[in-house]
């Protein structure tokens, strides 16, 4: 159940919150699935579990992102993510990547010119910008959802049209 009090009617505990303010809801939701949809898929859903885990969303951990599972990410390396510095399951690319977005989420003022160098040289410049919009949004929606106390729920809200319920074991 939500934090907040009051809620519009909605079909799930997200539309509900965002209820409250319709037009920025569909404003962000615009630009949160533009965004992420302009990275690689299984790139940016590894760094949206991680920036999850850091962040407390379980929101998040509740949701997969449809475009990630048939570029063919698989479950097995979402339970690796943890160990994502050490397992053989990443490329230094994804490690370089998945690193930044932890910073990103824990305090990005502590991101330096060679942390930028280095992500942007293994993705190149114009998707490193890309990226960065993408964790953007990320980050804001997840601290949204924390502070609101929303959970993932039995279905996804229509706003997230890439997305799925994550499987039961790992939700």
């Amino acid at each position: 159940m939500p934090h907040l009090r009051d809620l519009p009617a909605g079909a799930t505990d997200l539309d509900r919150c965002w209820g409250l303010r319709p037009r920025l809801y569909e404003v962000f939701m615009g630009d949160y699935t533009a965004s992420v949809a302009r990275v690689d898929p299984a790139l940016i859903e590894l760094c949206r579990l991680r920036m999850g885990t850091i962040l407390g969303s379980r929101f998040d951990h509740g949701l997969r992102y449809v475009p990630a599972r048939l570029a063919g990410l698989s479950e097995a390396k979402i339970r690796a993510l943890p160990d994502y510095p050490n397992s053989p399951l990443f490329s230094d690319a994804e490690r370089l990547a998945i690193g930044f977005a932890e910073s990103f989420a824990i305090q990005s003022s502590g991101i330096g010119d060679e942390d930028v160098a280095r992500v942007q040289d293994a993705l190149g410049a114009e998707a490193f910008i890309y990226f960065v919009k993408a964790l953007s949004v990320i980050d804001q929606l997840q601290r949204s959802v924390v502070a609101f106390g929303v959970q993932a729920g039995a279905s996804v809200p229509a706003t997230l049209p890439d997305f799925e319920p994550a499987p039961a074991t790992v939700a």
